[in-house]
């Protein structure tokens, strides 16, 4: 089914939080051991009334029409409303750490962001290539995403496609896309639960004729210690929070046309512990504030040929940082909304399918700030620097067709092309692309197919990127826009309505990526040029079933790397960038009144890299490389419904409290949440 977090975290090192620490450990052991074992003293009971429900699923991401999973030429993975709510998950990011080939990165308490650094889902080693989709329409926003701001509870169901998409979905999906598929009518339903770290959350949702609403609030109370710098293991961040509200509507207006909207408040809030002092930057102790509200508001209309989406979304950040004393330490109001139009028209031709569309997008980007200024060392100035990008803006133009060809009975072949080009751009940072993709399918029986693919991905600079790297205007450190080219070899096999078995082999280079780093003059981020390649193979296999035990297992070896070259042209030579090898597993059991869910996810094969100058006269510059340890992240959730309309669950995460290191950054480490649970109640009606 899903695979659930082994989070990883520890805490500080006396006697009494290690004496804690190994408690907690053994009533993980005790009780993982004792369900399992309740579960599997059941197994040979219940083994003949196994009811299993067909894992021939229908998808459409990958093809942008309806179409059976074993005949797509793509590595495709569906997490449906049931296996989302077998993970315990409150929000989409928890759900997808154990989904097969998926990576997490995460800064805060439960996958909260800090700000700007939103936690990621990592796709085939690669950071910044994950396209997310609300119903077949980029959500990406000045390069973010936050998928903690999705409520499981909303969602119908979420297609994984790994690999280069962007011909049919456009920028950015250079590691694979993430379609979030909305519900058209919710179920009625109250819901509540609580936890340690002052845990809490409470949802309702009501559908009351075409018209369904939901809201969906939750918490977190203090947890120390998420972040610890790398040089300085005194300079940590203490997280209180983060706070959430969500509110969503969908209405229909008939079986065509039909509105989803979306409003999300979210604050992150954390405090720096200790001032850090660097050669040309000054981070005093401070507690710091980031509200971000969101919107995403839809009208499609779908004939099943024809189907036209407007949009809207927009993404209102400001920080607010004060000195632990109260005195003013920096402020930042940004906003960014896009709005647009995606449309697509396909045409059965005998046995072809030809598929035609067009999208337009206008992006908007604006930053204010003001931060003290420093005297050397940590004395407070009197200044104020202040910062405005003014009013940045840019028009997305871009048309796509593919033709789907039925060579024979065994064989089909998939033709797609795009053309993508923006007008308006500030200081004339226009762009414009054109990339393909070519899939050969063969078709060993009705359950059983291999495949063949290759194909070009593409991503365009954000405005606040190009804003950043290019502050004087005059165009000369424009970013460059990434390009990348993938290659696939695959095998897909449903053994019978409930297991079945996918295999792919996966090779890509990417010239270009976009990178981040901080500037130690500025203390700010900038943007440069940087090369990406990986070449892996990843296999998983599944049973699954209605009554009785089901269960997945999935595997992923590869060697990410990228190859930077500074700015005095000194090249790096290839270093290895991400995790080499992941297993993700997961045990369910569902039996009369009781659900269980038990996920894992083990990662290796990290290391990372520091790039220093031996001296302040000598530009040369040199790498030291560290490798980092594995993480395991778990997760158990336990349902029992005790009558028709109430139920009530069990939900336990970093199950052995283990202190590991979920995302590694140039500066500091980033910690998984120390073990949690939460238990409440939902009643339907």
């Amino acid at each position: 089914m899903t695979m659930k977090d082994w989070v990883c975290k520890g805490f500080s090192i006396n006697i009494f939080d290690r004496s804690m620490r190994k408690m907690k450990m053994k009533k993980g052991l005790l009780m993982t051991a004792l369900i399992t074992g309740t579960l599997m003293s059941s197994a040979a009971a219940f083994a003949e009334e196994l009811q299993e429900y067909t894992l021939d699923q229908m998808v459409v991401t990958a093809t942008r029409y309806e179409k059976r999973d074993v005949e797509v030429a793509a590595s495709t993975e569906v997490f449906d409303a049931k296996k989302l709510q077998e993970t315990g998950a409150t929000n989409l990011y928890d759900a997808l750490k154990f989904g097969a080939g998926l990576d997490v990165q995460q800064y805060g308490t439960g996958g909260a962001s800090m700000g700007n650094m939103t936690s990621k889902i990592m796709m085939r080693g690669n950071g910044n290539g994950t396209l997310v989709l609300v119903n077949g329409v980029p959500i990406n926003i000045r390069g973010t995403y936050d998928l903690n701001d999705f409520p499981v509870e909303n969602i119908e169901r979420v297609e994984i496609v790994r690999g280069g998409g962007a011909v049919m979905y456009g920028s950015e999906a250079t590691g694979g896309v993430i379609n979030i598929i909305t519900k058209k009518e919710r179920a009625n339903y109250i819901k509540a639960g609580f936890g340690n770290y002052g845990q809490q959350e409470y949802a309702a949702s009501v559908q009351a004729g075409n018209l369904g609403f939901g809201y969906k609030y939750s918490k977190w109370g203090k947890v120390t210690d998420v972040s610890i710098e790398k040089d300085d293991k005194s300079v940590t961040k203490d997280w209180r929070g983060p706070e959430n509200n969500n509110f969503d509507l969908s209405y229909k207006f008939n079986d065509r046309l039909s509105l989803q909207a979306s409003h999300n408040e979210s604050v992150y809030h954390y405090i720096n512990t200790k001032a850090k002092k660097s050669a040309m930057s000054y981070t005093p102790e401070n507690d710091t504030k980031q509200d971000i509200k969101r919107n995403n508001i839809q009208l499609t209309y779908d004939d099943k040929s024809f189907k036209a989406t407007a949009y809207y979304i927009d993404r209102q950040r400001e920080k607010d940082a004060a000195l632990l004393d109260g005195r003013f330490y920096s402020w930042e109001d940004e906003k960014t909304y896009n709005y647009g139009l995606d449309m697509q028209k396909a045409w059965n031709i005998n046995e072809d399918t030809l598929l035609v569309g067009a999208t337009y997008q206008n992006e908007n980007f604006s930053l204010n700030s003001k931060n003290q200024k420093y005297k050397t060392g940590n004395q407070l100035d009197n200044g104020i620097v202040a910062d405005s990008s003014g009013d940045q803006s840019r028009n997305n133009f871009s048309v796509y067709a593919q033709y789907d060809k039925k060579l024979s009975e065994q064989n089909s072949f998939v033709l797609a092309a795009r053309e993508t080009w923006t007008t308006g751009s500030p200081n004339g940072a226009n762009f414009s692309n054109f990339s393909g993709q070519a899939q050969f399918i063969h078709s060993l029986n009705d359950n059983e197919s291999i495949y063949a693919s290759v194909g070009q991905s593409f991503k365009m600079p954000a405005l606040y990127q190009i804003y950043k790297t290019d502050k004087n205007g005059d165009g000369a450190d424009t970013l460059k826009p990434q390009k990348g080219t993938h290659y696939e070899l695959g095998w897909k096999k449903d053994i019978d309505t409930s297991r079945n078995l996918r295999v792919a082999l996966f090779n890509y280079k990417v010239d270009d990526n976009i990178s981040a780093s901080i500037d130690s003059k500025t203390n700010e981020f900038t943007y440069s040029n940087e090369n990406l390649r990986n070449t892996g193979i990843e296999a998983s296999y599944a049973m699954v079933a209605d009554k009785g035990f089901g269960y997945n297992l999935s595997a992923t070896y590869s060697n990410p790397q990228t190859q930077n070259i500074d700015k005095n042209g000194h090249n790096f030579g290839w270093q290895d960038d991400y995790s080499k090898f992941e297993l993700k597993a997961g045990l369910t059991y569902h039996m009369d009144k009781w659900k269980a869910a038990l996920n894992a996810s083990f990662l290796d094969g990290r290391n990372t890299y520091k790039t220093t100058s031996k001296s302040k006269n000598v530009t040369v510059p040199y790498v030291t490389k560290t490798s980092a340890k594995p993480y395991l992240l778990t997760n158990l959730n336990v349902e029992y419904k005790a009558q028709d309309d109430l139920s009530f669950f069990a939900t336990f995460n970093n199950i052995f409290d283990r202190h590991d290191v979920v995302y590694y950054s140039t500066s500091a480490e980033y910690y998984a949440t120390p073990f949690n649970f939460m238990v409440g109640a939902t009643y339907t009606f």
